[in-house]
């Protein structure tokens, strides 16, 4: 059996890259993007579809099930492998349960800055429609950021599941990797993540981590969501987006505050 970890937190906040630095070791596998978390929910959900289901469904036949869904999910993977989908938080017990040495690695960032990177690709791509807004939601930059923010919102979404499972009985299994350090001490930020998942540290290299995943992308019609820079560094820029929108969107970073 593959040792099983997650890859998970906010969107535009490094869980591409995180997944780029890991590959380099060859005792890892790490995707960047999974349907298995919702694979796995779609057992829960499906064995409860109707009455006469859950008995024929019981609750320890769903255990198995989605036990030897992972088996066979990752039967030919890496001895360790780390699986990323930002529905993972909201399954933390079941996963928990099921391989209690799991741990969930969850990438986050301020949230304007969140909401900056995106507005960067939409202008960066001014000839096409992403498939993240629909009808007016992708007007100007308010209607984006309010349509990010929904709870069924690509940020919502990952903020909602975030908050769930840091103050949850499982947020001991949780780590939060700021992508500010990934990207400004990205060594000792690795070196953290190792401790966490007790594993032997592998010397990354850095410089050499260009990769692009162009499937994800025309998913979602929108160039450079899933692109890694070959050396990783920290960037000053100047926001895109309006003052009063930072300002309106700085207190949703409530993990800054978590005494």
């Amino acid at each position: 059996m593959n040792k099983i970890h997650c890859i998970s937190g906010l969107p535009r906040s490094g869980t591409t890259l995180l997944s780029t630095i890991f590959n380099q070791n060859p005792r890892f596998a790490a995707s960047i993007s999974s349907p298995l978390a919702r694979m796995v929910r779609a057992i829960v959900s499906e064995s409860h579809a109707q009455a006469g289901f859950r008995r024929q469904c019981p609750e320890e036949k769903r255990r198995r099930l989605i036990e030897n869904l992972i088996a066979t999910y990752y039967e030919d993977a890496n001895e360790v492998v780390f699986d990323t989908n930002r529905g993972w938080p909201l399954l933390a017990s079941l996963l928990h349960d099921l391989h209690p040495p799991a741990k969930m690695i969850c990438c986050v960032r301020e949230i304007p800055w969140i909401l900056d990177s995106f507005e960067v690709l939409v202008r960066r791509n001014p000839y096409a429609l992403t498939s993240l807004f629909t009808g007016n939601e992708g007007q100007d930059v308010y209607s984006r950021a309010g349509t990010l923010l929904r709870p069924e919102g690509v940020v919502g979404f990952a903020l909602n599941g975030l908050k769930q499972v840091i103050y949850s009985r499982e947020n001991k299994m949780i780590l939060l990797v700021q992508y500010d350090d990934l990207c400004r001490s990205p060594k000792q930020v690795m070196q953290e993540i190792y401790r966490f998942i007790d594993e032997p540290y592998f010397e990354h290299d850095f410089n050499d981590l260009e990769a692009s995943y162009d499937e994800f992308d025309d998913d979602l019609n929108l160039k450079g969501m899933h692109t890694v820079r070959k050396e990783l560094q920290y960037v000053e820029r100047t926001p895109v987006i309006p003052p009063d929108l930072w300002h309106q969107a700085a207190g949703l970073s409530f993990w800054k505050n978590k005494s």
